[in-house]
């Protein structure tokens, strides 16, 4: 992963500390919606240098309630890298699907967490989620089956 600091974040300690706090599941959130890769990469170091600025403007949330703030810059920044390429990881699944996917499967964060990154409220997460589990059995149904020889 590259160094998300610059000279003059680094300067800035509270930051610092923020950035080591979220740079891991920022960065493993940008793995996920674009794959592992300079894009990731761009996504993850694009994501601090804009809370950043929102640092020296004094509105960065603090404490747990600058987690939110990570994530959802984070999908802002793998939202704008997904449509100049035109490229997402999964044709399977829309954009939406792929961003409640990867918090919920990918980072594992609590419903009430995730209701509040993306501003849903618990029962159309969970609906989210069922129709999401669905497509994903109903491709893994259709799928041919792979035959493994015995081993011996």
């Amino acid at each position: 992963m590259p160094d998300l600091l610059s000279p003059k974040a680094a300067n800035t300690a509270g930051f610092k500390h923020y950035v080591e706090q979220y740079s891991g599941p920022v960065y493993a959130l940008s793995c996920l919606l674009l794959e592992k890769g300079a894009r990731a990469d761009q996504a993850a170091a694009a994501t601090f240098a804009s809370l950043y600025e929102l640092w020296l403007k004094g509105s960065l949330p603090q404490g747990k309630a600058g987690s939110p703030a990570a994530y959802k810059e984070c999908i802002r920044q793998c939202s704008t890298l997904a449509q100049e390429r035109s490229h997402c990881t999964s044709a399977l699944l829309s954009w939406e699907d792929q961003i409640a996917s990867a918090l919920w499967y990918g980072l594992q964060l609590p419903l009430s967490d995730i209701s509040q990154i993306l501003q849903h409220n618990v029962p159309e997460l969970k609906a989210q989620l069922r129709g999401i589990r669905k497509q994903m059995a109903a491709a893994h149904s259709t799928m041919p089956a792979v035959h493994r020889p015995s081993a011996g």
